[in-house]
Order: C-alpha cells, then sequence, then structure tokens
C-alpha cells in the first residue's frame, strides 16, 4: 500500500476535485480497490489508471455516467 495515494493527491493528479472522486466512486463504483487501516480511501496505481481513462473520456465529451459504461474494452471498468 505505500504507492497508494490519499484522495487528495489522486485529485491532483487527476485535476479534479477530492469531491468528483468520492461522487464517482459513490454512483459508478469507480473507486479506490482498498482502504488505509483506519478506511480512508487509497488509490493504487491500477485505480489511477481507470481514473485516468474515465477522465479522458469525460474531457472527450461523454457524460460520466456513460464514460463508466465504456471503461475498459467497452464492458465498463472493473469493480
Amino acid at each position: 500500500m505505500n504507492d497508494a495515494l490519499t484522495p487528495g493527491a489522486a485529485a491532483r493528479l487527476l485535476g479534479v476535485a477530492p469531491t468528483t472522486l468520492r461522487s464517482w466512486d459513490r454512483r459508478y463504483g469507480i473507486g479506490p480497490g482498498e482502504r488505509s487501516p483506519g478506511g480512508h480511501r487509497r488509490y493504487s496505481p491500477a485505480d489511477m489508471d481507470r481514473l485516468r481513462e474515465l477522465c479522458r473520456l469525460v474531457g472527450e465529451g461523454f457524460p460520466p455516467a456513460s464514460a463508466a459504461r465504456r471503461g475498459p474494452g467497452n464492458g465498463g471498468f472493473p469493480g
């Protein structure tokens, strides 16, 4: 878990607000695969790859819900 990022650090790298990451997790199930021992969200490199793809699709004009469904291989993002 040493290379896992906090929501704030992940949001800064992605250029979105931390609240956006929480919303995507809650609404579309695209969130961190792990939590800290205290229950805090932590974003792994694989989580960041999924989020970068979601950001790319949103940047291309897809609504977040559509982008979440389109995910890797058009089969959606793994949960």
